[in-house]
């Protein structure tokens, strides 16, 4: 967007300003380019010759280009290095395509069964606050009903795409310790973000992000289900859970999309979805995006039966 300003604030808006894209007049192709790569050095791989040669590509792209769309694909490409494959360039119709999509999500589902209740999470990709803040009331509550008839809990991440975090990881909060469930690490080794889980929710360094009303804590053996589409955030939901007594995963390895992105509007309205850092969770084991394998590995479409069986060895036979 533009901005009209006078005095000392122009050289400010005109040097930091395409960060949080603002600007005084519209960006030429080459310094349109020169932003979005400003933006993608915060990516997790953004270094070394793979790199240095993708940068150069561009440059010289915007050299050529008259139009901003011109540059979608070469910038794609060198987000990929930036970034790696949890990165993406929206153009800016997709951006418009993906936000309709977003409202069209799955509800989430809490179901007892013969003293077993099963948490459904599907992915949440709308950024409508009173979306997010169903999608946890639903689980939350959801838990707090179900606990008094409730010996064991299965955890349903099958197809799950990602997303939101916070509402995923409030929701099931009552399932959870208090304190650190995972960090973020950049490429320099640094933690750049704690996720924590408290009293009312889940959120960064004890800062709630999404709250809820989730009652008492709720004990009883956990089983989680995954499968190759369980990723980004769900995956998050899965290494929190990681490390924790009375916990087991069932089905095929996940995604391996563990790393946090961080979105940037470019000045068409392009969209880049750089990767800054990746998941360590509780025990300190970095998970590298890599896929999480499953604690009994199979079929996920058997990660069911699997899991009803593991909550009957642990005491939480049909009744």
């Amino acid at each position: 967007m533009f901005v009209a300003l006078t005095g000392a604030g122009l050289w400010g808006v005109g040097h930091y300003g395409p960060r949080f894209n603002v600007y005084l007049s519209a960006p030429s192709p080459q310094r349109y380019a020169q932003v979005a790569l400003d933006l993608m050095e915060r990516g997790y791989h953004a270094q070394g010759p793979a790199w240095d040669a993708a940068q150069e590509t561009v440059r010289v792209a915007a050299d050529e280009a008259t139009g901003y769309s011109d540059l979608h694909t070469v910038l794609a490409e060198a987000l990929a290095v930036a970034g790696g494959p949890h990165s993406s360039l929206l153009p800016p119709d997709e951006v418009s395509a993906s936000q309709t999509l977003a409202e069209q999500g799955a509800e989430p589902t809490v179901s007892t069964v013969d003293g077993v209740t099963t948490l459904t999470l599907p992915e949440l990709v709308s950024g409508a606050s009173d979306t997010q803040q169903r999608y946890a009331d639903t689980l939350a509550r959801g838990i707090e009903t179900a606990s008094g008839a409730t010996c064991g809990w299965v955890i349903d991440l099958r197809g799950n795409t990602g997303g939101t975090m916070y509402p995923m990881l409030s929701g099931v909060s009552a399932l959870l310790p208090d304190g650190p469930a995972l960090t973020f690490r950049d490429r320099n080794g640094r933690t750049t973000a704690q996720v924590t889980v408290q009293a009312d929710g889940a959120g960064l360094s004890g800062r709630t992000t999404t709250r809820v009303d989730r009652g008492h804590k709720v004990d009883g053996p956990v089983a989680l289900l995954q499968d190759e589409r369980t990723a980004s955030s769900a995956e998050v939901v899965l290494a929190a859970f990681r490390g924790l007594d009375h916990v087991a995963t069932f089905g095929a390895p996940s995604a391996g999309y563990t790393s946090a992105n961080t979105p940037y509007r470019l000045y068409d309205g392009a969209q880049l979805v750089v990767t800054e850092s990746i998941y360590v969770d509780r025990d300190g084991t970095a998970l590298d995006e890599q896929p999480l394998p499953a604690d009994h590995p199979g079929p996920p479409a058997d990660a069911p039966a699997a899991a009803l069986t593991w909550l009957a060895d642990h005491g939480c036979a049909a009744r």
